[in-house]
């Protein structure tokens, strides 16, 4: 390993230590800017689900439409 591969685990590891004593105060700080955040992406996925569940079944329509018109004109 290099000097700049260690120097850069050093700096990795320093820094995990920093923000892990730190993070009481950051949760207690930002706690409720987390929650809110990751109950907005929570329901903005939802809302994605919903519409790509829509647009598979209206895939899943349009392909089985088309296998019957096909099926009638054999």
């Amino acid at each position: 390993m290099t000097q700049r591969e260690w120097l850069l685990i050093g700096g990795g590891i320093a820094a995990g230590v920093a923000v892990g004593a730190g993070l009481p105060k950051v949760l207690t700080t930002f706690g409720p800017v987390l929650v809110e955040s990751s109950q907005r992406a929570g329901s903005l996925l939802s809302g994605l689900a919903e519409l790509m569940a829509a647009q598979i079944e209206k895939a899943e329509d349009l392909a089985a439409q088309r296998k019957a018109n096909n099926a009638d004109i054999v």
